[in-house]
C-alpha cells in the first residue's frame, strides 16, 4: 500500500517538474523554431542550387 502511494506521489512530482521546465524553456523554444526553420530552408535551397549547378539541371530551358 505504501509503495503504491509512493509511486503516485513520485509521478505527480515528475509531472510538476516537467511542467516547470517547459514553462522555463518554452519561450526560448518558441522563439528559436522560426529561425531554425528559416535556416533549414536556406540549407535546402542552397543544396538544390548546388545540385542544379553540378548536374546542369534546368527544366525550363
Amino acid at each position: 500500500m505504501v509503495r503504491s502511494i509512493e509511486k503516485v506521489f513520485t509521478f505527480f512530482i515528475v509531472i510538476i517538474l516537467i511542467l516547470l521546465i517547459l514553462d522555463l524553456v518554452g519561450g526560448f523554444i518558441a522563439g528559436s523554431v522560426p529561425e531554425a526553420a528559416n535556416r533549414v530552408g536556406e540549407i535546402l535551397h542552397n543544396t538544390w542550387y548546388g545540385f542544379e549547378n553540378i548536374v546542369h539541371y534546368h527544366p525550363y530551358h
